[in-house]
């Protein structure tokens, strides 16, 4: 349910044109008929209410958004009469803060029908029996002007289909309760949970709620799509009161671990009863950093954080752990408030740091690393390099990198092993971190393992794993094994993939740049176009000389364009101030070549070699120019490409 990114002005980008397109005419040779699914007029309370669109049009250029809006600014507006006995649940829950659709699924429309179903549930829920009717207004419907040029989406109105809603009874619900709690017990797949839970959490008496809370607090293990299904359960269920009740009492219990999704279910459902009665913000599509985006959910959340961490000495084991790791994560904005807590948490987790769960200790070891940073964590963290099952490998990066951060000398002998193992890839960033200019006890084997992936080109895995210790080698291998790896590349290297060769040549220009060299002019004399993209960025960040910078320089000064706009790139990464003067000179010259032709550059890749030239001057960390030469390099573009890349 929490997104990364936040989207507001899209969202708001996206409201207005939604809102502007209603004031068009709506093409009368698109159809878009409202009907429910198999049929079915009659349902109980808290049954799965399907409605079925059918888009369809009389002629090409249209295409319609086949994909759920879920928790995202809905596509499609339900329209209910009458309105009094519906409960708009999931508008209630999100606050008016809608999340950014980050998927759609657009298909052509034609005189075929295009069926979209939609669960009335997962936004609505009735609270009274009765005749209803609903309607939709859809803004599914885009047209396309010119290929993948989408207008904004036209707002569709259907006929309108009427259902009876009759009663559940507690009995009943109890048998629907009974009869899903047994089936997903007896199940663990996905596919299976999904459906399952999806149908309990649209019940909405006291038998459903008081399972749903229960499953709630007991989720671990279970698929993401069960854990999203019964929390949003809790919203649909009528009596909240309960709800709340129940969720909170489980908080206070010692024996229960607090996790940051029951604190978050707490939090919410109070926000939502002070709330209760107060004008709803208007709609809005965002991503949220955190889970309302609201300073009253912030606050009541701190006062729950300070409550959970002065009980935090009451609880034991799991509980304990798993509540602190809670607060640690919601620690309350304010520092004084925070603190406290914090010295009381950090003392408490790295006490128990070993007993923590794998992911656990990688969270804390990557997200909050600042706060449990610690001497007296470097032997849990030698135990833990030292383990070879598949879970505890996953994390060797993360555990390496602070390893090497508290203690480089202590963690040579594990960086070593890692290198030496032949299924490790932990990132080349963080094996290369090590003062020592060499290790030469890796030369023998990694000098093996190479010669055994070269044998394997073919195989898009293997060459990945020979790019990654190809990169070992120019970063920790001697000069001990030169000839022979000279010799390997001489008999294989032409069946060798780019993406391999840049850490190999980048070794042997480490050691006899005289003779890599033309090795390396040769290879690229013989790449087609833009190939060179996979071979010199590595062989660039690996090893760069007065040399390698040369070669750069008469590349950018020659007349392919993607060749010049590699070297532009590059030069800007890694070259040297004197550059700064050469790309200048070359800027000059392309301008007054392609000045007056535009057009013409933008379609033939020259616009490319501008942009990467003026990137390369106005973001280089070799050189800093003044703010107003990066504003008139900026605004000097020639090319769309440019321009687009340097707004004003």
């Amino acid at each position: 349910m929490l997104r990364k990114i936040v989207y507001l002005f899209t969202g708001i980008v996206w409201l207005a044109m939604a809102t502007a397109a209603f004031a068009q005419d709506v093409p009368g040779d698109v159809h878009v008929k409202l009907s429910l699914a198999d049929n079915k007029t009659v349902y109980r309370i808290g049954e799965p209410i399907k409605l079925v669109l059918e888009f369809t049009a009389d002629r090409d250029g249209y295409q319609v958004d086949t994909h759920s809006d879920g928790d995202a600014l809905p596509t499609d507006n339900i329209v209910m009469s009458p309105d009094s006995g519906v409960a708009h649940w999931l508008e209630e829950f999100m606050s008016g803060r809608y999340f950014m659709r980050d998927v759609i699924s657009l298909a052509p429309l034609s005189a075929n029908p295009k069926r979209i179903e939609v669960l009335l549930n997962t936004t609505l829920r009735f609270d009274y029996p009765g005749r209803y009717t609903a309607r939709v207004i859809s803004r599914r419907v885009t047209t396309v002007s010119q290929p993948r040029v989408y207008r904004p989406p036209t707002p569709y109105s259907t006929n309108e289909v009427s259902f009876e809603i009759q009663p559940m009874s507690a009995t009943d619900e109890e048998k629907e309760v009974q009869r899903l709690s047994a089936a997903l017990d007896a199940t663990r797949k996905w596919q299976a949970e999904e459906k399952l839970t999806e149908e309990l959490s649209f019940l909405t008496g006291d038998p459903s709620t008081r399972e749903k809370v229960k499953r709630f607090l007991n989720a671990e293990g279970r698929s993401g799509n069960y854990a999203g299904h019964i929390t949003y359960g809790l919203y649909i269920a009528r009596n909240r009161a309960l709800v709340f009740q129940l969720l909170e009492t489980a908080m206070r219990d010692a024996n229960v671990p607090v996790t940051t999704s029951l604190l978050g279910a707490v939090t919410k459902l109070r926000l939502l009863r002070e709330s209760s009665g107060l004008p709803q913000k208007p709609l809005v599509s965002v991503a949220m950093l955190d889970p309302v985006g609201d300073p009253r959910f912030n606050a009541i959340q701190d006062a729950y954080v300070g409550e959970l961490a002065a009980g935090l000495a009451k609880r034991t084991g799991k509980s304990q752990t798993t509540t602190a790791m809670t607060i640690l994560i919601r620690l309350p904005k304010a520092p004084d408030t925070a603190a406290p807590i914090l010295r009381e948490v950090r003392r408490l987790l790295l006490q128990q740091f070993e007993d923590l769960n794998l992911y656990e200790k990688e969270y804390l070891l990557s997200a909050n690393w600042d706060n449990v940073r610690d001497p007296s964590l470097l032997p849990v963290l030698k135990r833990m390099l030292k383990s070879q099952d598949a879970a505890s490998k996953s994390i060797h990066a993360t555990i390496l990198k602070r390893l090497i951060e508290m203690a480089p000398d202590e963690a040579r002998p594990f960086v070593v092993s890692e290198i030496l193992d032949p299924t490790s890839l932990v990132d080349f960033d963080i094996l290369k971190s090590l003062t020592d200019s060499s290790l030469p006890e890796i030369d023998a084997p990694l000098l093996e393992q190479i010669r055994r992936l070269s044998s394997f080109q073919s195989n898009p895995m293997m060459s990945m794993y020979l790019k990654h210790k190809t990169s070992l080698a120019a970063r920790y291998a001697t000069v001990g094994i030169y000839s022979d790896l000279m010799e390997l590349y001489r008999q294989t290297g032409a069946s060798w993939r780019l993406e391999a060769k840049g850490g190999l040549f980048a070794y042997f220009a480490r050691y006899n740049e005289k003779e890599a060299l033309p090795l390396i002019e040769q290879t690229l004399a013989d790449l087609k176009p833009g190939q060179d993209f996979s071979l010199l960025p590595d062989l660039t960040r690996l090893y760069y000389s007065d040399g390698i910078d040369a070669l750069l320089r008469r590349r950018l000064e020659g007349d392919d364009p993607r060749a010049a706009s590699t070297a532009a790139y590059l030069l800007g990464l890694h070259g040297p101030p004197s550059d700064k003067e050469i790309i200048e000179a070359r800027l000059e010259r392309w301008r007054k070549e392609w000045g007056n032709r535009a057009a013409e550059a933008q379609n033939n890749l020259q616009a490319t070699v501008e942009r990467e030239m003026i990137w390369a001057l106005t973001r280089s960390k070799s050189w800093k120019l003044s703010p107003e030469r990066i504003k008139e390099l900026e605004q000097g573009c020639v090319t769309d490409l440019c321009r687009q890349n340097f707004p004003k």
